[in-house]
């Protein structure tokens, strides 16, 4: 991932990423069939590790206390894990990655926007549905401006007027 995010997807080789992982070309190939075939490996690991942060969602304890759990995961998560979350945003702007990783990008996205409407659902919140994908669609904006547009942006901040104004929500 790293070759992938520093040089490109199309520019990396095969022989580049044996190298760097330190094994053989035909072990890679051994393993993966493609470079194709590693990116829906990359996709499908960094999913598992969205869904591990993700899974403070379906707490079944205080709302607020969830959503705050759920937040503080989340942004050391995307504080963490920088330049992984950049190259994916990445494959989005680029028509023939995004048709190999679409599919399952979408399985996660439907899989987040489940979580998070059964966290709203069991607050007791107004149209659970509308709210979770507006949640989603902050925490993507603040994302997105964190990672690719402003160099100081005040990661923090965003994350306590999230939470104030989705706390703010509940019966």
């Amino acid at each position: 991932m790293k070759l992938f995010a520093k040089q490109s997807f199309h520019t990396t080789s095969i022989s580049q990423i044996a190298e760097a992982a330190n094994v053989s070309k035909g072990l890679m190939y051994n393993y993966f069939k493609s470079k194709e075939a590693l990116l829906l490996a990359i996709i499908h690991q960094a999913s598992e590790e969205i869904f591990d942060v993700a899974d403070h969602l379906s707490s079944r304890s205080n709302y607020q206390k969830t959503l705050r759990h759920f937040l503080d995961q989340y942004f050391l998560f995307l504080k963490a894990n920088k330049s992984y979350i950049s190259f994916q945003l990445g494959l989005f702007f680029q028509p023939d990655l995004k048709k190999i990783v679409e599919a399952p990008l979408q399985k996660r996205a439907d899989h987040l926007l489940s979580l998070t409407e059964a966290m709203f659902r069991e607050a007791g919140i107004d149209d659970p549905n509308s709210t979770a994908r507006r949640f989603m669609t902050e925490l993507d904006g603040i994302a997105f401006h964190f990672l690719a547009v402003f160099k100081n942006f005040p990661l923090e901040r965003m994350q306590e007027n999230l939470f104030n104004n989705y706390k703010r929500l509940q019966k």
